[in-house]
């Protein structure tokens, strides 16, 4: 197989994969999505400029980013991509799947103006110094005794964010949406910070 047809393959997969995600969207929604699809695969980054770059557009990249920035303040977008996700991995779900919840975070130790930034525990140092950045939360299925995972959940949250309540309630809000769109299938794996973990049935 030579490389452009390889090329057009990968670029085909990356069109139906984006399609299935953009269901119930609109079309400039549905555009974005196979857009950064396919800027996030080929730059290994996610950062708008970068998947801009990768469009090899005549447009400038300023307006492409702005164009970008829009699209992401539609809140059905997340909501959307999730639930197509989760309809995707449903069959894959059992009652023994374990369905691991982790918390985390992403610092932002040179970012000034990014919005609600919040202060966080840098969990990749040892020492877990406090530093910019937000909190996320993410879900993976995985059968027990196997390596293969499969993504479920990801978002991020402030506690300077207005619409911010608790950390347990963004726990459960990604256990409700979660086993709303599964039906209730698996048995969940909650990350207690470095101290373990903790079984919760659903």
């Amino acid at each position: 197989m030579n490389f452009s047809h390889l090329a057009s393959n990968l670029r085909n997969k990356i069109a139906k994969f984006s399609g299935i995600l953009s269901i119930q969207l609109d079309k400039t929604a549905g555009r974005f999505i196979k857009e950064a699809v396919y800027g996030i695969l080929a730059s290994q980054s996610v950062m708008l400029t970068e998947i801009g770059r990768q469009l090899e557009s005549k447009v400038r990249l300023k307006k492409i980013e702005e164009r970008f920035s829009r699209q992401l303040n539609k809140a059905q977008i997340w909501q959307n991509v999730h639930q197509q996700i989760l309809s995707l991995a449903k069959s894959r779900i059992n009652k023994d799947t374990l369905l691991i919840l982790d918390l985390g975070d992403i610092h932002k130790p040179y970012a000034e103006k990014m919005e609600y930034l919040a202060k966080v525990r840098d969990g990749s140092s040892l020492e877990g110094n406090i530093v910019d950045g937000y909190w996320t939360n993410q879900v993976i299925a995985a059968e027990p005794g196997s390596n293969e995972l499969t993504p479920l959940y990801s978002a991020l949250y402030s506690q300077e964010s207005p619409d911010f309540r608790s950390e347990n309630e963004e726990i459960k809000g990604a256990i409700d949406f979660v086993s709303k769109q599964t039906g209730n299938q698996g048995v969940w794996v909650i990350a207690v910070g470095a101290t373990g973990i903790k079984y919760m049935s659903p």
